[in-house]
């Protein structure tokens, strides 16, 4: 498996370093032993043509069609220490958002807690775990896909790509160079970002339809605590799901 590492040539102020692989497991899985074998630079973001088992929430997998998508992993080791891991995940789903908004032009929204969505399909998901050492945070690997050229998603009918969407193709490492020099500014205040989590949130302030275990129902979306589960208002009662308690009907 051959490594080549790209450093930036036009962005001077740019310090992030992107380590492409043409075909890995797992990006996340791949950054992480690498982080524990040697020293790696902050922002050291690797990328592949191919992933071969993809990893999304609570063990999901993340399917990826090679060499037409976006799939890539960022370490972050002590630039987000002030921030809890919630608002760590705030910081980067937003940044994705806006990202897609004021560079792509592509109206996006979060799905609690971090799926990324346009026209009501999933366009990407967040997969964050940390590196813990001593019961300490020793640093967050951000494992990123987004759905770029793809355009056959029979085992997703969810799915969507930014192709289908504008309807042309895109450069995949000029899309990463861009997407990394909007984060890389992002991260000088994420405090900013998380405050802006709510407002881009799916269907907030409307009523959407729910299933939790066998139980179908309809519900206002009110919005997240700060310990990342969602608000709901149930015949005018507030009540609070977390992560796989619940699933979106839509």
């Amino acid at each position: 498996m051959s490594l080549k590492i790209r450093s930036f040539k036009l962005i001077l102020f740019v310090s992030f370093q992107l380590v492409k692989i043409h075909a890995t497991e797992s990006t996340n899985e791949d950054l992480k032993v690498r982080f524990r074998e040697s020293e790696l630079p902050q922002l050291t973001t690797l990328y592949t043509d191919h992933q071969m088992a993809g990893k999304g929430q609570m063990g999901a997998k993340w399917l990826s069609e090679p060499y037409k998508n976006l799939t890539f992993s960022i370490l972050i080791s002590d630039l987000l220490n002030g921030l809890t891991d919630f608002e760590i995940n705030k910081w980067v789903a937003v940044t994705v958002v806006e990202w897609l908004r004021q560079k792509l032009q592509i109206q996006a929204v979060i799905k609690w807690p971090n799926d990324i969505l346009s026209v009501n399909h999933k366009l990407g998901g967040i997969l964050i775990e940390n590196i813990i050492q001593n019961g300490k945070r020793q640093a967050t690997i951000i494992g990123i896909g987004l759905n770029i050229n793809q355009t056959d998603f029979q085992e997703l009918p969810k799915a969507i790509s930014l192709r289908q969407i504008t309807g042309k193709s895109w450069d995949l490492e000029d899309l990463l160079i861009d997407f990394m020099t909007f984060l890389e500014k992002s991260i000088q205040s994420p405090q900013e970002s998380t405050d802006r989590y709510e407002s881009l949130l799916f269907k907030l302030g409307r009523k959407m339809t729910f299933q939790c275990q066998n139980e179908v129902f309809e519900a206002l979306v009110q919005g997240v605590t700060s310990d990342g589960k969602l608000r709901l208002s149930v015949k005018g009662i507030e009540t609070i799901y977390g992560l796989k308690e619940i699933s979106w009907i839509y």
